[in-house]
């Protein structure tokens, strides 16, 4: 059995008996991490700043975006955040092409379809943004609501959440978060779901695990 399939039962597993799952996009359906770090290194250079590797990028991403640009060394006098950001995200998507659905979790997509649990996105990614890349990855079957934020800064996406609980009509107690980051465990909470964190995207395993027990790994 690969580590992707030995995955996929283990998310199965902890998520048995819920109604609704909604799921965090980037990092935890999408394997964008390097090409995260890529765009990241890109605007760093740009900027006279130092690079940054995979791995110290997971131990230091963190949410509101903006203060990680902060503690990069990026100067908002020099350029507004705002401008950072959709530069960031224009590069993401010219490349949107070469950036793959983790292949174990469509899988775990398709399962739950069958067994007729609602699945949701929700994700800090500008609306047009995440509407055209589930167009792109023919994903919207899936999913009953795809709920990204108004804006291209990354921001805070607990209300939304909020938004997309009321719509669904199910439970709190019946509903459960997916996602990579510490943000996610924090929407949870904001929205009295249980969280499952899944190390294999934008944050460490450590980080994940400092704060939450249920955190899976692909090991």
């Amino acid at each position: 059995m690969t580590n992707e399939s030995h995955l996929i039962e283990k998310i199965l597993l902890e998520i048995s008996g819920k109604k609704h799952v909604i799921w965090d996009w980037n990092g935890t359906l999408l394997e964008d991490v390097e090409h995260t770090v890529n765009i990241n290194n890109q605007l760093l250079s740009e900027h006279g700043l130092p690079p940054i590797s995979r791995s110290s990028y997971q131990d230091r991403f963190s949410f509101p975006v903006r203060n990680y640009y902060e503690e990069l060394g990026f100067d908002f006098q020099r350029e507004p955040f705002e401008n950072l950001t959709h530069r960031f995200v224009d590069l993401f998507l010219k490349e949107l092409h070469n950036l793959p659905v983790k292949p174990h979790m469509r899988q775990a997509l398709s399962h739950l379809q069958r067994a007729g649990v609602q699945q949701s996105v929700l994700s800090a990614a500008d609306q047009e943004s995440l509407d055209r890349m589930m167009l792109h990855y023919e994903l919207q079957p899936y999913f009953t609501f795809v709920f990204g934020i108004n804006n291209r800064q990354a921001g805070s996406k607990i209300g939304r959440g909020l938004e997309l609980m009321a719509l669904s009509e199910i439970d709190a107690a019946d509903t459960i978060m997916i996602g990579d980051t510490l943000h996610d465990l924090e929407v949870a909470e904001a929205l009295g779901v249980e969280a499952l964190l899944i190390a294999d995207g934008h944050q460490s395993a450590q980080r994940l695990l400092a704060s939450h027990s249920r955190v899976l790994t692909l090991l």
